[in-house]
């Protein structure tokens, strides 16, 4: 099955896709996130230096009553080049903002539950636009990566609050965040402001800095011809890390700041600096830290970025079979002490073994509770699984035919044909039959690809393809 170009995608599936663009787009020039930092690296420092220079000529002529025409032009100019910094500094801040709060419209939720919901519905979407190992994947992986840390990372803290001791000074002031959940307006405001969007600002630019001149050279060649994903020598690899701390931080201090106050109270502007101040300080110090990891406090941001560099790996041996292994590397560095055990943990709770969006094939039950001889294919569509190793998915075949109407079912592990012991169940089936119910999901399907006749998972990308396949977070029917 094939995707129809012609056919639109879910009104939902396009905002995603926006949102997307909004932050890394395919192709420059339509302005985003990624560029404005490039811009920051690239044209800011011209005028920093411009307005260095007319400062250095005032300097010398500034008391000459002769020159006072050219002192005026200068002044002048001097003025105009710093307001254009500060228009490009709160526009960069502004489109974070709007992302930030178009995130938020597609991730929060009333309650706890829904916000979950809305949440695996997001992970999930992102992940089924993406085709696997197929052509130029790595880039795709990278474009997406920025906006499902930041759905993870606020998942995650949510968990975080919900403990009764946090040890950070700024995350414990917002522990009443969760009331929101019950419709707590004030801390649906303060949660918003004060939390969210500095947690969705540090993850979408955790690795700003890579966007920088020096990094870009040493990522794609001087003569940009060289393969950004690949393997780099040990030398470059150490340079790329110090290039991309350096201008990360630089961006978040410099390049954003914080927004102007608009009004005229004294009071309220004192209160509108240091609250905006204290979010961005906390928010460069999660960056900071997830770099330097000195406090533990950037592993909020760390995990899901650790988690996702698998999910949504850009090397080259990248395989959707290896998706799992983004809960089993977390737990390996959380048993060995290289992550905090409690968050770890928090995270591999939320996360489960298969992510959002993950292919399971499975085999059914039927009515009297026994398992048939053959399999079907569904998709994981929840967090918070009550067993990680057991999803909750939405069935997309029955009888092997692909329906846009399945039930949702928690698929138990020793009916999931990911793990090896329960394949061999349905080679009973017989060679031909499996063969027959292979070439009628698959249209790239040979019979001599027996080790595939029985599929761990499947790939649900074309299927994902047709808009009426697309809203799979649909109730039952």
């Amino acid at each position: 099955m094939s995707a129809k170009s012609q056919n639109p995608d879910s009104i939902y599936t396009q905002q995603v896709k926006q949102l997307l663009d909004m932050v890394y787009p395919q192709d420059a020039g339509y302005g985003s996130v990624f560029e404005d930092a490039r811009h920051f690296y690239t044209l800011t420092p011209e005028l920093e230096k411009h307005v260095e220079v007319i400062s250095e000529r005032l300097a010398k002529i500034e008391n000459d009553p002769k020159r006072e025409v050219l002192c005026e032009q200068l002044r002048k100019q001097r003025k105009d080049a710093l307001r254009k910094m500060e228009e490009e500094r709160l526009s960069r801040l502004d489109r974070i903002e709007t992302v930030s709060l178009k995130l938020l419209t597609l991730t929060e939720g009333d309650n706890e539950h829904e916000t979950l919901q809305m949440s695996a519905k997001f992970l999930g979407t992102i992940m089924l636009l993406t085709r696997g190992p197929e052509g130029n994947f790595a880039r795709v992986h990278q474009r997406f990566k920025p906006l499902y840390k930041a759905v993870l990372t606020l998942r995650l803290v949510d968990k975080l609050l919900s403990h009764d001791t946090i040890a950070h000074k700024y995350l414990s002031k917002y522990r009443e965040a969760l009331s929101r959940f019950r419709g707590n307006r004030y801390w649906q405001e303060k949660w918003r402001t004060e939390l969210a969007i500095p947690l969705i600002t540090a993850s979408l630019l955790q690795d700003i800095g890579l966007q920088s001149p020096g990094a870009i050279t040493i990522l794609r060649g001087e003569n940009n011809d060289q393969n950004e994903f690949r393997l780099l020598e040990e030398e470059q690899r150490k340079q790329l890390l110090k290039l991309n701390y350096h201008f990360t931080m630089k961006y978040l201090g410099e390049g954003l700041g914080i927004p102007a106050y608009v009004g005229n109270n004294k009071d309220e502007r004192t209160h509108f600096i240091k609250m905006h101040e204290d979010a961005s300080q906390f928010m460069q110090q999660l960056v900071k830290d997830a770099f330097i990891s000195k406090t533990g406090l950037g592993e909020v941001i760390k995990i899901p970025q650790i988690y996702v560099s698998t999910v949504l790996s850009t090397k080259q041996d990248y395989s959707r079979k290896q998706l799992p292994k983004g809960y089993l590397l977390i737990n390996q560095l959380s048993k060995k002490g290289g992550l905090n055990k409690r968050l770890a943990d928090d995270f591999n709770a939320l996360v489960g073994y298969f992510p959002q969006g993950f292919g399971i094939t499975f085999i059914p039950l039927n009515e009297r509770g026994t398992e048939k001889d053959q399999f079907e294919c569904a998709v994981v569509i929840g967090l918070s699984p009550s067993h990680p190793m057991e999803p909750v998915c939405k069935v997309v075949t029955r009888n092997q035919k692909y329906i846009s109407a399945g039930a949702q079912e928690v698929v138990s592990k020793n009916r999931n044909l990911y793990f090896s012991a329960n394949k061999k169940k349905l080679m009973r089936v017989g060679k031909k039959r499996l063969q027959e119910i292979m070439s009628q999901l698959s249209g790239n399907f040979t019979p001599d690809a027996i080790e595939q006749l029985v599929p761990g998972f499947w790939e649900p990308y074309d299927f994902f393809s047709y808009k009426k396949h697309q809203n799979l977070w649909a109730k039952n029917h």
